[in-house]
């Protein structure tokens, strides 16, 4: 990911929120959540930190030279926390999430992170049974969150 792709992360970001949660969000919100989750001076400073080899993993997924999907990964000593991983609606179901998390966690995997968890809304079931077949358990529940991890490390 480059600069360059800020403001097609924030496209990608909108298509497969509004898909995703079209029965469980209003459009409001949805808008007022990816201005608010999705700045442009945000994103720049996370993708920097990614470039830079700091505390984030921000990758993207091409098809000719078009983003079609990105995930985000925070570092914390031995945990990560997988922030996002969206997808162009017409690229789900192709393997690309499962690239992407498999991408992302080979390079977390080198910085001897030992675990991941992650946040989804219960209701999200594509995602919920993605990260069940990738080897994520569920193991609370926080408000309208499923709470998962996946360990690396025994």
């Amino acid at each position: 990911m480059s600069d360059d792709d800020v403001d097609n992360v924030i496209e990608v970001a909108r298509d497969s929120w509004k898909w995703t949660y079209k029965d469980i969000y209003s459009d409001e919100f949805i808008e007022n959540w990816i201005s608010e989750k999705y700045s442009k001076e945000k994103l720049l400073n996370e993708i920097t930190k990614s470039q830079l080899n700091l505390d984030l993993v921000f990758l993207g997924s091409f098809h000719e030279s078009k983003l079609i999907g990105f995930i985000e990964l925070k570092i914390s000593s031995s945990k990560a926390e997988l922030l996002r991983l969206y997808l162009r609606p017409e690229y789900t179901h192709r393997g690309v999430g499962r690239i992407l998390l498999s991408e992302a966690e080979e390079l977390v995997k080198k910085r001897d992170v030992e675990e991941c968890i992650l946040y989804v809304h219960k209701k999200n079931y594509i995602a919920t049974s993605f990260y069940k077949k990738n080897g994520f358990q569920v193991k609370d529940i926080y408000g309208d969150d499923l709470i998962m991890i996946k360990r690396y490390k025994v």
